[in-house]
Parts: C-alpha cells; sequence; structure tokens
C-alpha cells in the first residue's frame, strides 16, 4: 500500500510541475518592446509601448548607459524624450545610437543603454544591448534577448525535488520488495 501511495505521489508531483511551465509565458514580449535588442554605434533601435498604455497620456522614455545589470538600473537617465499614446494603447518612438544619443559619449566600450518607459499610470523598463564591434558586454549571456519574454524561470529547483520525490518512491518500492523477499523467523 505504501509502494502504490509513494509511486502515485511522484508521479503527480512531476505531471504537476510539468503543466505549471507555460510555453507561451516564454514568448510573450516585454513591455516596452526594443527591436532589434542588440547593435552597436551607428545602429538603430524601435521602442515600443505594446499594451496597458493609457490613450492619449504622454510617455517620457529616459535613457541611460550601463556596463552592470540593467534591469536593475535605477538612475540617473542622462536623456529624455516623449511620444503620445495611441488610441489603441500603444506608441513607439525610434532611437539612434551615436555619440550624441547620452550626455557622454558612447565609447568603444559593450554596455546596456537602459530604456525606462514612464506615465502617470504606467513604468516599465527594458535596455538595449550595446555591442560595439561584436563584443557583448559581460553577462549578456544571461540576460540574453532582453525585450523577449520575462525572465526565464530556473528549473532547477523544481527538477531537483521532482527527482527527490521519485527517488524516495523508488526507495519505497525497493524496501517493499526486500522486506517480502528476506526469510521470517
Amino acid at each position: 500500500m505504501v509502494k502504490w501511495l509513494a509511486v502515485a505521489f511522484a508521479v503527480a508531483l512531476a505531471c504537476a510541475w510539468a503543466l505549471s511551465v507555460d510555453p507561451a509565458a516564454a514568448q510573450a514580449a516585454r513591455d516596452p518592446l526594443i527591436v532589434p535588442d542588440e547593435g552597436g554605434n551607428g545602429s538603430r533601435f524601435q521602442v515600443v509601448g505594446q499594451s496597458g498604455w493609457t490613450p492619449g497620456e504622454t510617455v517620457t522614455i529616459g535613457l541611460a548607459f550601463t556596463e552592470a545589470d540593467p534591469l536593475h538600473y535605477a538612475g540617473p537617465f542622462e536623456h529624455e524624450r516623449q511620444v503620445t499614446v495611441l488610441r489603441d494603447g500603444t506608441w513607439s518612438f525610434p532611437i539612434n545610437v551615436g555619440s550624441d544619443l547620452l550626455a557622454k559619449p558612447l565609447d568603444d566600450v559593450p554596455g546596456y543603454i537602459v530604456v525606462r518607459a514612464q506615465s502617470p499610470t504606467k513604468t516599465a523598463i527594458n535596455a538595449f544591448v550595446f555591442s560595439p564591434g561584436g563584443r557583448r558586454p559581460a553577462g549578456a549571456e544571461s540576460i540574453a534577448h532582453l525585450g523577449f519574454g520575462p525572465p526565464e524561470a530556473d528549473p532547477t529547483v523544481a527538477s531537483t525535488l521532482a527527482l527527490f520525490i521519485g527517488a524516495t518512491g523508488a526507495l519505497f518500492l525497493a524496501s517493499g520488495a526486500g522486506r517480502r523477499r528476506a526469510p521470517t523467523a
């Protein structure tokens, strides 16, 4: 009886974990969307507010440069531009990457151009990966494709838990099988 409960519990846990992964969430675009999400001096990218913006409001787009984690950048934002939200709750603004973009010139140092879009009702942050000469900034691989999807969930904990539960179930099965074979006195 105990072995079947352990097996049922392990299977139920594995199924629950597998069903909790939402593949559509990985495809959802981060707002504001940045297209393309990487480039060097002379490149151009589009900042797009996709949904949840109030029509008619003014969105202030703040820009800054950092070599560190762009999604935790708190400021200051050196350059600001404004755009009005359209009737469908979206907006779009082009950015040309050049020496006149920020208060300090962009050198050949890889980093991130942090983009903060702020209106009275919503604030969103994303970043353009600045890779002069194709050299990516440190950590770009772990923050890859900032413009596409939410931060990916780490499956390590759930996988470890599922393996632990499965191993526990296997031990229950093995101990039950061992008890049947043991000679009784």
